[in-house]
């Protein structure tokens, strides 16, 4: 049995009065001599702070091209990518458009330890390269929600092996047929119904969207990374 430790010498004992709100702190010194200290709670504090230190350190691992940001929690990962496309292959209801413009956009993906995407944001930016104070816009077509999450109906979203392969995302969400769930002619300036967008836009060039279809809604990209921190989207499970 190890012998109990009664040397006190060296010893620094704290002293927190809730009665008069003072911080004391009390060393003994090796020859028996105390010495008092009043510090304030902000002392405490960086005191408390400097003295942890973790060696606990969390790898991202290899992030897919065009990733702006990565958020780490317990069991999944939270990806927003920027995409680079400015013309992506997309379907309203029956009528295929191929090589269709759309704007620049960027995607919240949630992806599980197991590699399966558990839920998605979409977004509109500035065409310019992406920064915090980034504007963004309505969305204006279907299927998504006000707070930028993304209702995929009944189709299964897919599974990842590597995280790398979420590059693919984009082209995959954006090739889901469209219908006119949550569509508002209220979010394209000309206030155009969803068949007439789609034809209305089909032969027209990206930069078009930002003269005339797109309204800003007051949000930046900064607001839209801060946003899905906690989204659970119930609609994708």
């Amino acid at each position: 049995m190890a012998a109990e430790n009664t040397d006190y010498s060296n010893d620094i004992c704290l002293r927190i009065s809730p009665n008069s709100g003072k911080i004391i702190v009390e060393e003994l010194k090796r020859d028996g001599a105390i010495s008092f200290k009043e510090i304030s709670p902000i002392d405490l504090y960086f005191m408390l702070n400097e003295s942890y230190r973790s060696n606990e350190v969390v790898d991202s691992g290899l992030l897919p091209e065009h990733c702006l940001s990565v958020s780490i929690g317990k069991g999944e990962k939270t990806f927003i990518l920027w995409n680079p496309e400015l013309r992506a292959d997309m379907t309203y209801r029956e009528t295929e458009y191929s090589n269709f413009p759309i704007p620049r956009l960027v995607f919240g993906i949630r992806v599980l330890d197991t590699g399966r995407v558990a839920g998605c944001t979409l977004g509109v930016v500035a065409d310019e390269k992406p920064s915090p104070s980034t504007l963004m816009y309505h969305y204006p077509f279907s299927n998504v929600y006000e707070d930028s999450r993304v209702c995929t109906g009944n189709n299964v979203l897919p599974r990842y092996k590597k995280q790398t392969a979420l590059v693919n995302f984009p082209r995959y969400l954006l090739g889901i047929p469209d219908n006119d769930d949550m569509y508002s002619a209220e979010r394209n300036k000309l206030k155009l119904g969803h068949k007439e967008l789609m034809e209305h836009l089909k032969e027209k060039d990206p930069a078009y969207y930002y003269t005339d279809i797109l309204i800003p809604n007051g949000k930046t990209l900064a607001d839209f990374i801060g946003g899905l921190n906690g989204t659970d989207n119930e609609d994708d499970e």
